[in-house]
Formats: C-alpha cells, structure tokens, sequence
C-alpha cells in the first residue's frame, strides 16, 4: 500500500511539474522570438493588455476554468497554450515511467537499487538523470514551438541549452561509477563480436588507452572513436565535458555541412542555421554518436510532418525543428538498442568516411539535379507569360 502510494506521488508529481513547465514554456515561446523579457511583465492578454489573475495561470485549470478567454475582456487564447501544457506535462511523466520504471537507457536502477525502488525511493542518480532528460526535452520543445510558429529559433534557447547541456554531461558522465565492472565483461564481448573494431594490429600512440575506455562502442556515448587519452577517464567530469563538446561540434558541423553542399549545388538554402544549433545543444547532452543518428533518423518524422504541413497549409517551407528533436529524443531513448547496430558505422574511420563522402557527393548531384530541372521548370513558366 505504501508503495503503491509512493509510485503514485512521483507519477503525479513529476506531472505537475510537468504541467508548471510547460506553462513557462508557453511565455518563453510567446516572448523569445520577438526578443522581449520571460520574467517581466506578468501575463497579461495579448488584446487588452491586462495582466492576467494568478488563477488564470495555474496550467490546464486556468485556461479550462475561462473557458480559453480573457478573464477582462473575452479575448480567446489560442488553444496551443493547453495544448503546450499536456505534452509537457505528459512528457515529463512519460521520462520519468522511461528512464526510472522501464530504464530504457540500461542504467540499471533496479539492479542497483531494487530494494529501494520496491519501496517507492528513487535513488539519487535516477532523478539526476531523469532531470537532465526533462531539461532537454522542454529546449527542444519551446525550439520546435518558434520554428513552427516563426520558422524561427531563438539564439536564447539554444545557446542556454548548450551551457545546461554541458553542465548535465559534466555532471553525470557516462559510465556511472557502479557498472564499471559490468563494462568491462561486456566490452570484451562486444570485442569477440565485432573484431573489426578492435583491429590488433593498430598502433596506440604514448599517452593514449588501449581499449575504448571501459565501455564498447555503440552502448553509450562517448567523445572519440579511437583511441582516447590516458587522462580522459570514464566516470569523470572531465570526461562529461569532451563527451558534450564533441556532440555539440559534430551536431552543428553535421547540419551546416549538408546546408552548405546543398547550398551549394541548389543555389538556395535547406537547413536553416536554427537547425545547426538546435543540433548543437542537442548534442551537448547526448553526445556525438546520438546526435549524428538522431539527425539521419528525423528524416522519418521531417516526412510526416512535411505531408501533414503541406496539406494544411500549402507550402513547401518545412520547418525541420519538430522532426530533429523527435529524431533526437527517440534515439537517445532507443541507444540501448540502436547503438550496438550501429557501432561498425560509428567506429570504423574507414567506413565512416566512405558513407560520409558518399552522402555528400549523393546531395551535391541531387541538388545539382533539382536546380537543373527546377531552373528548366521556370525558364518553360516564364516564356508561356
């Protein structure tokens, strides 16, 4: 009974905490693209320009309670703010069932702490993690929200999210203290498995380790393919610190390589410079494997949505912030499982520079091809007039 009582309080609390978010999110979403303040003045509606009473605040009650009006003058609010609030709210209590209940990411709470979460008491590290994970996802968030709405990110979002990025992988960097052991019998697996990897004869320069630092290749992040530093320990902040900065650079690099080829066969822009920082705090969370197949998996929901905003509202024009955050978020969730398949793609230089050079020289020609037949298109247009 206990228990079930506990569970109960941390599902519902992280819910409302959730729900709080996600009613700051809506102003900071509301205010950042036009560069005005998120801490003053207080709400107020956009049409009377009255502040709003504390009640009307409160998430989901307030704007259910007026019926999504004005309290002074009856002005109706758009219905994104509830909207806002239950994906924030729904998603800070979905991470929460992912990260601590499910460990989808093979941290290993309840082996760890069994005995406790039996009881209803979430370890430390388990919240610490959990918040880095909320924190992440109310950025991509209130991104996405300025890139539909605006076509937009602010500076402001992505460049404090990239300190609080940095900060979190300091603070929590991978592999946590107590699977150390666990690591090691599962690298020397992954070693008989993927032999390639692990090429014997290979040459490990003074001053470097000789094996992938305590952890194999594609079951967690980590800064380098090969070989790390001796002084780059795992479990370190150090260590968190390279681990964030090269997801950072490879998230950005990765987004303004393509717009720039693109660009450059085209003659006009594809990504935006927004996406390259989005990419680039999303990356100095997750680090660099996650962001790169993060950024290859949001191709699948970039189509969805691209169909879903053609049909409403007629243009090409996609905002590509939406689908680079669900593309991250599900592939950090999902690395447990994705990175051992991908491993041989991420940690082989020689295959990974193939495909890199592949794909490029693949969207020059495809972009040459779209300007070629685009430009005959509008040269036919313009002689009919």
């Amino acid at each position: 009974m206990i228990t079930t009582i506990a569970w109960a309080a941390w599902i519902l609390g992280t819910l409302a905490l959730g729900l709080s978010a996600g009613s700051f999110l809506n102003v900071a979403s509301v205010r950042l693209p036009y560069e005005k303040s998120i801490l003053w003045p207080s709400s107020r509606c956009g049409s009377c320009l009255r502040g709003l009473p504390w009640h009307a605040n409160l998430p989901i009650v307030g704007y259910l309670r007026l019926r999504g009006r004005c309290h002074w003058c009856g002005a109706r609010f758009s219905i994104r703010y509830l909207i806002v609030e239950l994906v924030a709210g729904l998603g800070f209590t979905g991470l929460f069932l992912l990260e601590v209940v499910a460990d989808v990411r093979g941290a290993g709470w309840w082996r760890e702490h069994g005995h406790s979460l039996r009881h209803g008491v979430v370890p430390v590290e388990a919240w610490a993690t959990w918040l880095g994970e909320a924190v992440l996802f109310s950025f991509l968030l209130t991104a996405s929200i300025c890139d539909l709405e605006h076509q937009e990110i602010p500076l402001e979002i992505t460049m404090t999210g990239l300190a609080a990025g940095l900060a979190f992988s300091m603070a929590l960097p991978w592999p946590y203290p107590a699977r150390l052991a666990e690591l090691k019998a599962a690298e020397a697996a992954h070693r008989a498995e993927h032999p390639a990897i692990y090429r014997a004869g290979r040459q490990v320069p003074a001053g470097f380790r000789a094996e992938p630092a305590l952890g194999f290749p594609g079951l967690q992040p980590w800064p380098l393919a090969w070989p790390l530093p001796a002084w780059l320990a795992p479990g370190t902040a150090v260590y968190g610190l390279a681990s964030g900065l090269a997801g950072a650079i490879a998230g950005s690099v990765i987004c303004r390589a393509i717009r720039a080829v693109y660009g450059l066969g085209r003659g006009r822009e594809s990504l935006g410079l927004g996406d390259s920082d989005l990419l680039l705090m999303a990356g100095a969370f997750t680090g660099w494997q996650v962001v790169v197949v993060g950024f290859f998996a949001s191709i699948i929901p970039g189509l969805v949505l691209g169909v879903g905003y053609l049909a409403i509202r007629g243009t090409q024009a996609l905002p590509f912030g939406p689908a680079l955050s669900v593309g991250v978020m599900a592939t950090w969730l999902g690395w447990r499982w994705i990175g051992p398949s991908v491993a041989d793609l991420l940690f082989d230089p020689v295959i990974g520079g193939l495909l890199a050079v592949a794909g490029l020289g693949g969207l020059l020609l495809l972009s040459l091809l779209l300007r070629i037949t685009r430009g005959g298109e509008e040269s036919s247009m313009a002689s009919l007039d």
